[in-house]
């Protein structure tokens, strides 16, 4: 009886060691959103809760116990301050959640109470942004489907955007996706995806951006205010986010596609200064081993690394260093005979790219209100890419005369003959600084400046035909050479009533290498005339320099006829309609339209070239600056905001894009899909201390546009013994076709196991899981003397153990 009777008390105790007594934790600051100081004496309280509530000390910091993990509500109160509602904050976990609140001043002085709080939903962190933007939450990338962690492929759910399901370019309104610009810390940089422009100019795969080290973002697809310059579709505004300064936290993470480990703790609880670094492993080469994905013969391999170090002040402000790093590499397999049915499957793309970002930041609040910050970077991406072919059998004079067989059927991978090379390095040195003050409670003022100095060396050589042993690669293009872009803004926020705001700003380009100077007005309005209803219209100027081998293609005499480019600019037009039709579903219309001047084009009489058609990363003709673009169209969303667990939205896109060339005959982009929907859904369950994640994507929309082949004189080239890697277009039929549409699922599923100091979580997350596959290229076969549609598409599997202590 004794030992049952203590056996029975074993098993108590270790029930009990299991079950967490310990409260999680809510902590934070709240600080001005304009100037960022901070607010003592405000009220934070957890709505759902009883006596859940603190009051902020002298550094504005607050500390609430909560007892049961779940998704609560957050409100904060400071008088003469707009109230703030954070609505389904999830707090559960081993992690502290660290939520810092930005108050925006009431327009009504001295008035204590407001009718209106601030949702975050509805709020960008820009707080002069009335129209055009989107805050992203980072929580949101992990939670919904085919976000992969990935804030890049987690606004492809958002109207007007689209994406491929083999990559994390981002084209918005049938933009091309190195027409939209990113920035880290208040600086431009590169796109920051892996293997960016080793396929097509501002794609890649994966972005290198990690949402466990990234920060509460915005997004901006239209009318963006003055603060951002240099981009023509749209401009991601990224923060890396300070680490814990008060407990040390981890994440170690292994799965199919990659490996991860994030640390970030204090480094001097007294001084409140702390760290945060990420280092990922990509191992898309395993789940190729394992069977669980088709990657057709292609190997590649990326890494990278992002680090945050935050020193914040008494008196001096706070100063910051900031880094991420990122390497990839690729290769080909020569694919198994019975699969080679056109000479383009023997090819073997052999690429290697490094991007670097590594910049200092400091920020200082002034008195009366004054708020100035000043980024200083560096930024660099190197490519590298060398194109070769396996061997094929032969006859006397070194012509393939079978596509179907290797040079040496007993050894195929014993022969390769190197086609192309190709070498595109850019190093930037930059500086930004900005100053902001809320001049009245009606009135917010921002100005400042930024320079980029721009490095740049490119080569391209290739072979006129394959197989050519006896001559040396002709180079085309070979530059070295460096510039600069500058840049000038002032932005103004007037609170003309309760219902009516206005944003006004001027900036002002320079590009020193055609001494180009560009003024650019932007103005915005946003009407609140009820509670559910809101129109905002906006208007702005905007302009953006090509990539730089555009301006320094040198021709065969050695000249650089493109040098004198002005910069591509646009006219936009954006207007929104919003609905509340309860607190936590809203219906939104977008309308926009752009019109683009000075877009360089093809020089020679009647080119039908233009760089919005750009699809890879290099440019090798003579331009001049007399194209033109249009798109226009319009956006329907219906979404619903995170209650009780439910979460969706349904948004349905359709619009236009057009160019037009030295031809005078308006075309279509080469991003014009017509169209475009999404529905996106997911339910998430609390299960005692524990939480059940499952939301499923499927979107649809239509193909790239793409000029047909001229099949006649291809077979006429072939015939003649003439085999090289550029088929024959029909330029007087440019992108007048269209591939199919194309539909693909994305589905997350993810549990979480909390206990006392550690939580576990298992998931899968699924980016495109049916392995639809898209149209990307129409090819003339040489085994057929036909041409024939390349698809291509990645259905990523990800299944992976994540360990937070």
């Amino acid at each position: 009886m004794n030992t049952i009777r203590q056996w029975m008390i074993a098993a108590i105790l270790i029930i009990c060691g299991t079950i967490d007594i310990q409260a999680e934790t809510l902590r934070g600051t709240v600080k001005d959103a304009i100037t960022g100081e901070t607010l003592i004496g405000a009220t934070v309280k957890v709505v759902e809760l009883a006596n859940a509530v603190a009051v902020t000390d002298i550094d504005g910091n607050y500390t609430i116990n909560v007892k049961q993990g779940g998704r609560y509500t957050i409100e904060t109160n400071y008088i003469g301050y707009e109230p703030s509602i954070m609505k389904e904050i999830l707090i559960s976990g081993v992690k502290e959640v660290v939520l810092d609140v930005a108050l925006r001043e009431n327009s009504t002085e001295l008035k204590e109470v407001v009718v209106r709080p601030r949702v975050n939903k509805e709020a960008t962190v820009n707080p002069a942004v009335l129209t055009g933007g989107v805050m992203l939450s980072m929580e949101e990338a992990s939670r919904f489907a085919g976000g992969y962690n990935d804030p890049a492929r987690l606004v492809t759910a958002f109207a007007g955007v689209s994406g491929e399901a083999d990559g994390s370019g981002l084209s918005i309104h049938g933009n091309a996706p190195e027409r939209m610009k990113y920035r880290i810390e208040g600086v431009e940089v590169f796109t920051p995806n892996h293997f960016n422009d080793l396929w097509s100019a501002g794609y890649g795969l994966v972005s290198a951006l990690n949402s466990n080290v990234i920060g509460n973002s915005d997004f901006f697809t239209s009318t963006f205010n003055a603060n951002y310059n240099n981009a023509l579709s749209g401009v991601f505004d990224v923060r890396m986010r300070a680490g814990n300064n008060n407990k040390h936290e981890n994440i170690l993470q292994i799965g199919t596609v990659s490996e991860e480990l994030t640390l970030e703790g204090p480094i001097s609880r007294k001084n409140n200064s702390s760290y945060i670094v990420n280092y990922r492993y990509g191992f898309t080469s395993l789940v190729d081993k394992l069977g669980l994905v088709d990657m057709d013969g292609s190997h590649m391999g990326f890494q990278d690394f992002s680090i945050k170090l935050n020193f914040p002040t008494k008196r001096a402000g706070t100063f910051s260093l900031f880094g991420l790093a990122s390497h990839d590499s690729t290769y080909d397999d020569p694919l198994d005979l019975e699969d080679v049915n056109a000479v383009y499957d023997t090819s073997d793309n052999e690429g290697k790219l490094t991007q670097i970002l590594a910049g200092a930041s400091h920020k200082i609040h002034f008195g009366n209100k004054w708020t100035w910050r000043t980024t200083a970077a560096y930024n660099m991406q190197h490519l590298k890419s060398d194109m070769f072919y396996f061997g094929l059998r032969r006859d006397a004079n070194g012509v393939p005369v079978s596509p179907l067989a290797f040079e040496d059927p007993d050894n195929p991978k014993s022969k390769k003959y190197p086609f192309s090379q190709q070498q595109m390095n850019e190093d930037r040195l930059m500086i930004n600084t900005e100053l902001s003050k809320q001049l009245t409670a009606k009135w917010l003022t921002q100005f400042g400046a930024e320079y980029s100095h721009r490095f740049f060396n490119l080569y391209y050589r290739s072979h006129d035909q394959l197989y050519d042993t006896q001559n040396p690669m002709v180079e085309y293009t070979k530059m070295k050479d460096n510039t600069g872009l500058a840049n000038m803004f002032w932005q103004n926020l007037f609170t003309l009533s309760d219902e009516l705001s206005l944003s006004a700003g001027v900036a002002a380009n320079y590009f020193l290498l055609s001494k180009d100077f560009s003024v650019e007005p932007r103005v915005s309005m946003k009407w609140d005339p009820t509670e559910k209803h809101s129109i905002s219209l906006g208007y702005g100027l905007h302009s953006m320099i090509e990539k730089l081998d555009t301006y320094f293609y040198r021709d065969e005499l050695g000249r650089m006829p493109n040098k004198d480019l002005d910069l591509s600019k646009a006219h936009h037009l954006h207007a929104t309609y919003m609905y509340k039709l309860n607190p936590n579903l809203t219906l939104r219309l977008n309308a926009f339209y752009e019109y683009g001047f000075d877009t360089p084009v093809g020089a020679a009489p009647g080119s039908t070239y233009c760089v919005t058609n750009r699809l890879f990363s290099y440019t090798e003709e003579a331009l001049v600056g007399k194209g033109n673009t249009r798109n226009y169209g319009g956006d329907i969303t219906l979404e619903h905001y995170m209650y009780h667990g439910f979460f969706g939205q349904a948004n349905v896109s359709v619009y236009k894009s057009q160019y037009k060339g030295q031809d005078k005959v308006w075309r279509n982009q080469l991003y014009d899909r017509g169209f475009m929907m999404k529905v996106l859904g997911g339910k998430e369950w609390m299960i005692g201390k524990n939480v059940l994640n499952v939301s499923a994507k499927y979107s649809i929309q239509g193909g790239l546009r793409y000029t047909p082949v001229d099949i006649d004189a291809m077979r006429a080239r072939v015939a003649e013994g003439k085999i090289d890697d550029n088929p024959i277009y029909k330029d007087d039929e440019a992108f007048t076709k269209r591939f199919d549409p194309t539909g693909i699922v994305d589905l997350t599923v993810s549990y979480k196991i909390n206990k006392r100091r550690v939580s576990h979580t298992i998931a899968f997350e699924g980016l495109n899981v049916l392995g639809t596959k898209t149209p990307i290229y129409q090819r003339y076969d040489l085994g057929t003397n036909d041409v024939r549609i390349d698809k291509s598409s990645i259905s990523l599997p990800n299944i992976f153990y994540r360990l937070d202590f």
